[in-house]
């Protein structure tokens, strides 16, 4: 029966294909001369009212850095031995390597668009210039405790949607991922999915978009347990200037949503967070001048863990259940460029609010986003010529990398300790938590637990406390004290941001630009890294921890040599402020890796300058 079946099946197909053959008519050979492709811009003819643009990108590039850490007697290493990672690419590494993609843009009459664009990013060397698939890091665990990390390498789609022109309406439709910005500033933006809606009315534009962020199906569920944000957007054009008023409602209950995990979340269980960012922005020219100045608050409220959250975090009896938390936080950026010729100075100033208190029901700092993401400040005009800066790109590394606290075994720096965050053999960092209101509270045998350690930033051991202060692309501090208020986790606990640029740009002959600035970098308020360190300040006696970051001199020249062919040179120098030195001040630099007596074990420095150079080759088509 089974080979009666196989049989009659072919008999079909046969018949199918013998059909479609007799519906087509004979085979035709092409003969004749080859017809010209018919051109409109960047893009040719392949069919009806059809018309194709092949995307081709080749961007090589070699990163090299020292001092990340603003160290010298703490020892240089990268965030991670993947060589998919792209952390190294623009913060710490000495490497080689590649961006390339490759796609198409299709478009049909003056209303249907179709991008697909494909992308690697690999670290190059001559083995990974070869198939590594299934393929593994040599030399085993890593000199820091690190086990080897896999080479698998493969190409992803990075841009892919398609737009469509409702004919006869002001209005168009685009559904997928490309990469966009809401408002003026690009506090919102990213290549995050979305189904969105755009209004033409002449002078005036809408847009209106639903946004996926993180999908419930990768924890196994259904239901309400996404991360997604929903923008709205209205602008007024009276060139040369434009106002514009955006919207932005988060709902996230993704991070909360229950798992099998030994935290019984992505965060902390039970976790919700609905905040609306609200964003009014103006920008123009007036004379050579061009501007921009925009504002934004943050309001809405988040709830905490609730109880098997608070259990499953160690903090029964020490915070209660489902506390809600009040949001309100605010921002303001300005930035002018005078248009003089050859040079145009320019100056930036930003500023964010900071939280200033871990023990209340209030989360004050300021973030767009109430989670840790990248933004697209860089991908506007305005901030364009501020993408090297690391104040912007991967941030440096945490002041001498906190060494000697957090870890189990110094001959293991990159291994966490489970057990305490902070100095061993110190008062404040042994003995059951106790509840208190005093985040800085400090009693030998009982630990504070507001007294948070290394956990106050993001980063960890295991990635040589990379990117301390802030995500890849955004200049918030959003990744200090995310965890400070007990039992929820949130960007909008932060200790603020003041940021200011001057700088100068220069385009002396065709083709060539230069840039260079001067840039200050400090925190608000530094309470919540004063609570998070209070046994370490205290056994140290150094009284606190001050705001300044650092600053930072930098600049880059680009060559285009053509259309499609440029080469740049990058480059930046960091200097430590007061609050990165009392930060090293707080680490062990004993030698070896901050071994022995913690209290009487020599400080970290953190005094050296941070160093980074780059150079790119970029063909794009």
């Amino acid at each position: 029966m089974k080979r009666w079946t196989q049989i009659a099946l072919m008999g079909v197909v046969i018949l199918a294909v013998a059909s479609l053959a007799a519906a087509q008519g004979t085979f035709q050979v092409p003969s004749g001369a080859a017809q010209p492709a018919i051109r409109f811009g960047n893009f040719i003819e392949i069919g009806n009212d059809v018309l194709m643009h092949i995307i081709a990108t080749n961007d090589l590039r070699y990163n090299t850095t020292t001092n990340w850490d603003f160290d010298s007697n703490v020892r240089d290493r990268v965030s991670s031995r993947n060589n998919q990672s792209t952390i190294e690419q623009s913060g710490e590494s000495d490497v080689f390597w590649m961006l390339s993609r490759f796609g198409a843009d299709f478009r049909y009459q003056k209303n249907t668009e179709v991008q697909i664009v494909m992308e690697q990013r690999t670290n190059l060397d001559g083995n990974n210039a070869d198939d590594r698939m299934n393929s593994s890091n040599p030399g085993g665990t890593d000199i820091f405790g690190r086990a080897a990390s896999t080479e698998n390498k493969g190409y992803r789609c990075i841009y892919c949607w398609m737009d469509y022109k409702f004919e006869g309406t002001p209005l168009r439709m685009r559904v997928g991922f490309d990469l966009w910005t809401q408002d003026q500033a690009g506090y919102i933006g990213d290549n995050d999915p979305r189904f969105a809606l755009f209004g033409d009315f002449g002078d005036i534009d809408v847009m209106a978009a639903a946004v996926v962020e993180l999908e419930s199906q990768r924890l196994g569920l259904t239901n309400d347990n996404d991360l997604m944000y929903y923008t709205f957007s209205a602008g007024y054009n009276l060139k040369p200037h434009r106002f514009q008023f955006d919207v932005t409602y988060f709902r996230d209950r993704f991070n909360g949503a229950d798992t099998g995990n030994a935290t019984g979340a992505v965060q902390f269980r039970g976790q919700k967070t609905d905040t609306v960012l609200v964003m009014a922005s103006w920008s123009g020219r007036v004379g050579p001048v061009r501007a921009l100045v925009q504002g934004s608050t943050m309001l809405g409220q988040v709830k905490g863990a609730n109880a098997a959250g608070i259990a499953l975090a160690g903090l029964t009896g020490v915070r209660g259940p489902d506390r809600d938390y009040d949001v309100l936080g605010g921002s303001a950026v300005a930035y002018a460029e005078a248009d003089l010729g050859i040079v145009r100075p320019f100056v930036m100033a930003l500023w964010a609010t900071a939280d200033g208190d871990p023990t209340d029901h209030k989360l004050r700092g300021f973030n767009p986003y109430p989670y840790n993401t990248t933004i697209q400040m860089t991908g506007t005009s305005w901030f364009a010529h501020l993408d090297t800066s690391n104040a912007f790109a991967r941030d440096y590394a945490c002041p001498s990398r906190f060494q000697g606290m957090g870890v189990a075994n110094v001959n293991a720096p990159a291994v966490a300790s489970a057990a305490n965050p902070g100095a061993p053999g110190i008062a404040g960092r042994s003995g059951p938590v106790v509840a208190t209101s005093n985040p800085t509270q400090v009693v030998a045998g009982q630990q504070n637990p507001y007294a948070t350690g290394i956990r106050v930033t993001t980063s960890t051991p295991d990635a040589g406390f990379i990117e301390c202060t802030h995500t890849v692309t955004t200049p918030f501090n959003d990744r200090l004290g995310t965890r400070s208020h007990l039992g929820v986790q949130s960007a909008l606990s932060n200790p603020g941001t003041l940021l200011g640029v001057v700088g100068l740009r220069v385009f002396p002959l065709k083709g060539y630009e230069i840039n260079g600035w001067y840039l200050y970098r400090s925190m608000v308020n530094a309470t919540l890294l004063e609570a998070a360190f209070a046994p370490e300040i205290r056994a140290r006696g150094t009284g606190g921890i001050r705001e300044g970051e650092y600053q930072e001199i930098g600049g880059s020249v680009l060559w285009t040599l053509n259309p499609n062919f440029d080469i740049r040179l990058a480059g930046n120098i960091a200097m430590p402020l007061g609050g990165y030195y009392d930060l090293a001040h707080l680490g062990n630099c004993n030698s070896p890796g901050g071994g022995g007596a913690y209290t009487t074990s020599a400080r970290c420095g953190g005094n050296d300058p941070a160093l980074r150079g780059e150079v790119r080759f970029r063909a794009r088509f």
